[in-house]
């Protein structure tokens, strides 16, 4: 696997490591399960979901998970501690090293916020012909996330809407999708995709504002006539879709997403 720890320390069953010095990256060879959890002004947003939706993969995903709820949190406020880490996202990964012994790490990973004509703007993204085997499991195959990287960079494209063997548009690589059509704000069924932690705050933010959430499958041919669409997720936050490989979309002229952007950035700010 990959060495993609940044700052100085990385958490290694619960002790403290130097970045530099770890050889444990190098020793992961099988697929893993993970979660990553944005941190704001030191705080960890939303970590109770997280550790709720990690025990979840770990049981679809038949991987004995053996810290508890307490030592997960503990890790993690070490670790922010240790790091001085104020406004950065980490992530928790759980697997087994080349010995076959469990292995759980958390760590700071390099992170990007889309700055502010993002979501002024919008953002472009690609259709990708892709069909999870295990989507409410947070599990992490490197092959996949290689595949999908090179599509977006050859598109110039922020994010790849993954399009199952029907032709339904479920979600995005690392993200969730929500779109309007015929006025009303639609999500695809929980049990088709990664139930974001993201997805479900906004959710429920919809539902303040006025705006219930229905669960439809959008089919690609359908997209000519959405109103809207955008995704979600911990760094991005709700991010419009203003282009979808070459068709534009009417994103930045719907309402109810201009009030869900601005309702999610007040959200976080009043958690942080």
């Amino acid at each position: 696997m990959q060495h993609e720890a940044t700052f100085d320390y990385v958490s290694v069953n619960g002790k403290m490591e130097r970045v530099g010095e770890t050889s444990f990256f190098e020793r992961v060879t099988g697929s893993a399960i993970y979660e990553v959890i944005r941190v704001v002004n030191g705080n960890p947003m939303f970590l109770e979901d997280h550790l709720e939706r990690m025990y979840g993969s770990a049981e679809l995903a038949d991987f004995n998970l053996t810290y508890d709820a307490d030592e997960i949190r503990d890790h993690v406020i070490r670790l922010i501690g240790a790091n001085g880490i104020v406004s950065n996202n980490i992530k928790l990964l759980a697997t087994t090293d080349d010995s076959g012994k469990e292995l759980f790490m958390a760590y700071a990973v390099e992170s990007f916020y889309p700055p502010e004509d993002y979501y002024r703007n919008g953002i472009k993204v690609i259709l990708f012909n892709h069909q999870r085997d295990n989507p409410n499991a947070k599990v992490q195959h490197s092959d996949f996330r290689q595949r999908v990287k090179d599509a977006m960079n050859r598109e110039d494209a922020f994010e790849a809407l993954l399009v199952n063997e029907e032709g339904h548009i479920l979600e995005g690589s690392r993200s969730n999708m929500f779109y309007i059509l015929e006025g009303k704000l639609y999500t695809a069924p929980a049990s088709d995709v990664l139930l974001g932690i993201t997805r479900k705050h906004i959710i429920a933010l919809s539902l303040r504002l006025g705006y219930p959430v229905h669960e439809r499958r959008l089919h690609r041919n359908e997209l000519g006539s959405v109103q809207g669409l955008f995704v979600s997720g911990t760094s991005i936050g709700v991010l419009p879709v203003s282009k979808v490989d070459n068709m534009d979309l009417p994103t930045m002229e719907n309402e109810i997403i201009k009030k869900l952007v601005e309702g999610y950035k007040s959200l976080m700010s009043d958690l942080s």
